[in-house]
């Protein structure tokens, strides 16, 4: 039985769960005047498993929920059932309640699943009408979050874009204003963070400079974006030195919203729409080129243990190197073997020879390659000069385009046959 709890205070709560029990076992709707009514009556509904969705909101209105919820299942719950599944967007409240040690519900849990967005071979699927060009911006754009897609699929780009962030009033103006206000007491800081992270600044000392802090002051914050909210990842320099950690987005939904849509929020509110997307589209290209990047590695990691066209593929880490002189590579996979190094390009123009050139280059910077040989790969949105694919092919090196990452995503993560 699926439940959904309200937004809203205690008595509206238990009326609204009671209505909702009583439409799914077609009886009279009894109210609840505690939670311990409500509980007593789910053992009687014959039920093996009961849903709580959005649980969170019960504890924001009432922490004596979940010491009722503890007793009924520490004295009947865990020998008769049902099983409880407790479902929260909230990922810091529902840590909380169940991950400490201090934990109402800590050690009574059977299993915990953190349910995270889609990379992109799954988002793909959501659309199979369009080109695997089309899929790559819509991904950029609308990151994995499946609720975030209503809004796009059947949509040109720009209509998408428009009725999903470009007014005052749209549906997703506000969604990462939403997350955090529901996590934190005070988001301005975090705010501050993740606006410098999009346009760019993703170095701690950097940060720390940008939002106006002293050494150390934004560790606390981070931390909090990193495991508590899930928006913020920290990456190392795949065979690099470490202490040059970087934060990234974890999702491209709010890397496009802090890079085009936080700061232009002003201009929403008096109706200069048209404005907005033009400045969108004129960094669009740049943006779902960094997106483009995950989109390699991602295929690469669904080819990890297997082989394209005769060539192994064997890794243990993937990820991007760089170094304190500013030198960059976008795909570095470490294998016991051999370390696979790779350059991606989303250009509308074919990939030349002097791409090639450059990424030997910089290979040679590589710190820990630790004797092992380096294998080339290039992953370009247009394809290859012919001269690029002739010396590539000669020297082993795995050359994708969005022709072959489509062959490689529908045969590695097709959708299932109904």
């Amino acid at each position: 039985m699926y439940l959904l709890v309200d937004e809203a205070d205690p008595p509206q709560q238990r009326d609204s769960l009671s209505r909702q029990i009583a439409s799914e076992v077609g009886t009279i709707a009894i109210p609840y005047p505690n939670w311990d009514a409500f509980l007593d009556h789910l053992r009687q509904v014959g039920r093996n498993f009961v849903i709580l969705d959005e649980f969170q909101r019960m504890l924001a209105t009432d922490r004596q929920a979940i010491s009722r919820l503890q007793h009924h299942w520490d004295t009947a719950f865990r020998e008769t059932g049902p099983s409880i599944v407790l479902c929260g967007s909230s990922v810091g409240m529902m840590e909380r309640v169940t991950a400490k040690r201090a934990a109402p519900l800590f050690g009574r849990i059977g299993a915990d699943l953190r349910l995270r967005p889609f990379g992109y071979p799954a988002a793909r699927l959501l659309y199979p009408q369009l080109s695997e060009e089309d899929r790559v911006r819509r991904y950029a754009v609308f990151g994995g979050t499946p609720y975030y897609h209503e809004f796009s699929i059947d949509r040109p780009l720009r209509e998408a874009v428009e009725s999903a962030f470009l007014s005052a009033t749209a549906p997703l103006v506000e969604e990462p204003q939403n997350l955090l206000r529901m996590e934190l007491q005070l988001p301005t800081r975090y705010n501050s963070i993740l606006f410098e992270i999009g346009q760019g600044t993703h170095d701690l000392r950097g940060l720390e400079s940008k939002v106006g802090v002293k050494k150390g002051g934004l560790g606390p914050y981070l931390e909090a974006l990193r495991h508590e909210l899930d928006l913020v990842k920290m990456e190392d320099p795949v065979c690099g030195v470490r202490r040059q950690a970087r934060y990234v987005f974890d999702d491209p939904f709010f890397a496009f919203y802090y890079r085009f849509v936080f700061e232009n929020r002003p201009l929403l509110e008096i109706g200069r729409t048209a404005a907005v997307w033009a400045r969108i589209e004129k960094g669009l290209d740049e943006f779902v080129g960094f997106q483009f990047e995950r989109v390699a590695r991602e295929t690469l990691t669904l080819l990890n243990g297997d082989e394209w066209q005769g060539i192994a593929i064997d890794f243990e880490q993937i990820g991007r190197w760089w170094n304190r002189q500013g030198d960059e590579i976008d795909i570095v996979a470490s294998g016991k073997d051999e370390v696979l190094v790779g350059e991606v390009t989303w250009s509308k123009n074919p990939m030349p020879l002097g791409d090639l050139r450059r990424l030997e280059l910089k290979a040679r910077e590589i710190e820990r390659l630790q004797g092992r040989p380096v294998r080339f790969a290039f992953v370009a949105r247009a394809g290859f000069e012919q001269e690029l694919t002739a010396e590539a092919k000669a020297k082993g090196s795995i050359l994708l385009d969005l022709q072959a990452l489509q062959q490689i995503l529908d045969k590695k993560y097709a959708r299932p046959r109904q």
